[in-house]
């Protein structure tokens, strides 16, 4: 069994030696029933405290993976059994708090104070920005806005300006219909929902599904926010790791047999961070696995608009047979973002459920935004725009992955669609070293271990977005990154 620390890394030694451990059993390099190294042999061998290894291990028992055995054979062993057990390590332990503001940030994870300080500085500062994913000034479609709300404001139609259904407009509910009939997502307009953002969208859904103590499984790395809005339904988050054709299936498909999630969250197309594209094989085992313990999936869409291969693979959603699969998609990159429109599709029993929890929190939604795109796409914009994003982003791209394929050390791999680009550091760097030392020459770049809610991994990484800037800079951008590079190699 090998393990390999890294002294200088920020995730604690206890927690590099569980992830590995974890991360083995998970993986099914280590068996039920593998006896495990005893405390002495790791401490002599990783040169560590021995409380450091006391810790690991009984993180890795209360998580169900590990047993400790005080009869002959004795020591630690390998369970792979399912065990009634929390995954996080933590105690089950009550807090009283003063206000609900420190109940808030008990729950909230620190990357994303991290992730939200340099994604606000994306447009907020003048720095170079790589950090944010944002829509580019250049891609606003304002003549066709334009068109619109001079329709709107001479006409004499009321909708725009009226109330609508706390399900969505029926006009951009029947638009969306025949939009996803071209991605051959067949459905009617009573099972579409308006939503104005994804992470709203998944909120709501994790508030229909989850309760305390339950189990959700993510793909990781993945957006804190993501991680932040299931830990507050009271749920325990599983990750499974991600490689360059999606989801680890077999980790998985582990994790559900021990766990039996309520819920997986997933972004088969150019998921974020990773820009990793799901293979149809794993689609398949994904959707097999999910309805042979009865789970329902959230498919997460958002990046459809920015696929630059030309090849499109079928979703999830299209795939089900069985309504397994809640489908969610927006257009604040791909429309304007101060628009706040989207939509998930879903069965019915979903749909009306969803629409009382709308009616929780407001009586109705944006008839204006639901309007403008409705023409939008009445008018034949929205695919003449999308081919003008799709057109655009790929130079971009093109042009950020010529400039970093000149910085020596770093790896990745072109993306076939989204707007990020995801690197691996040389060895001798680490995320927030590099990410720190670039913000200083005025260039933002989101550090890999952001995504990564356990630690261990994503100090090897960080994540470029060219979604905002200019072409002149990604070329200064990179030839600042290349110089901090360069500076901490000396």
């Amino acid at each position: 069994m090998e393990i390999q620390l890294k002294k200088n890394s920020t995730t604690p030694l206890y927690k590099q030696i569980r992830n590995t451990i974890r991360s083995q059993i998970l993986s099914g390099q280590l068996s039920d029933g593998f006896k495990l190294p005893s405390e002495r042999q790791l401490v002599e061998k990783l040169g560590v405290h021995r409380n450091t290894v006391k810790k690991a291990y009984e993180m890795l028992i209360h998580e169900g993976l590990v047993y400790a055995s005080v009869k002959a054979p004795r020591g630690y062993f390998v369970r792979n059994s399912p065990s009634e057990v929390k995954p996080d390590g933590k105690p089950d332990t009550r807090k009283a708090f003063s206000s609900l503001d420190k109940n808030f940030n008990y729950h909230f994870l620190g990357t994303q104070n991290t992730f939200q300080r340099l994604y606000n500085s994306s447009y907020l500062s003048d720095s170079i920005s790589f950090a944010g994913v944002l829509v580019n000034k250049e891609t606003l479609p304002l003549p066709y806005l334009h068109e619109i709300m001079d329709e709107i404001t001479s006409g004499d139609d009321l909708e725009p300006f009226w109330f609508c259904d706390p399900q969505g407009t029926e006009r951009m509910r029947a638009c969306l219909a025949s939009l996803l009939f071209g991605r051959k997502i067949y459905v009617q307009p009573q099972n579409i929902q308006i939503i104005t953002e994804t992470y709203e969208a998944l909120s709501n859904i994790a508030f229909m599904y989850l309760k305390e103590g339950d189990f959700a499984i993510v793909e990781e790395p993945v957006m804190p926010a993501i991680v932040n809005i299931l830990l507050h339904t009271g749920a325990h988050v599983l990750f499974v790791p991600v490689e360059k054709d999606g989801i680890q299936i077999e980790i998985l498909e582990n994790l559900v047999e021990r766990y039996r999630p309520k819920l997986i969250y997933s972004m088969p197309n150019f998921h974020n961070p990773s820009a990793a594209v799901m293979s149809l094989e794993k689609r398949k085992r994904l959707l097999q696995c999910a309805l042979s313990h009865n789970i329902p999936i959230v498919e997460d869409d958002s990046l459809f608009d920015f696929n630059y291969s030309g090849i499109t693979l079928p979703s999830l959603y299209s795939m089900d047979r069985t309504n397994s699969v809640i489908y969610i998609d927006s257009f604040n990159l791909s429309f304007f973002p101060g628009a706040r429109v989207g939509y998930i599709v879903a069965p019915d029993n979903v749909i009306k459920t969803y629409r009382r929890i709308v009616n929780k929190d407001q009586m109705f939604l944006n008839s204006l935004s639901q309007y403008m795109w409705a023409r939008f796409f009445e008018k034949g914009y929205y695919e003449k725009h999308r081919q003008f994003l799709i057109d655009f982003y790929r130079k971009k791209r093109d042009l950020m992955c010529s400039a970093l394929s000149c910085i020596p050390g770093l790896s990745f791999s072109v993306p076939d669609g989204g707007l990020v680009i995801w690197i691996r550091l040389p060895e001798y760097t680490n995320d927030r070293q590099i990410a720190a030392a670039a913000e200083r020459t005025g260039l933002l770049l989101m550090p890999g271990n952001t995504f990564f809610a356990e630690g261990s991994h994503g100090e090897s990484y960080i994540r470029v977005s060219y979604s905002s800037v200019t072409d002149e800079e990604i070329t200064e951008g990179c030839r600042r990154m290349a110089e901090v590079l360069n500076s901490c190699r000396i």
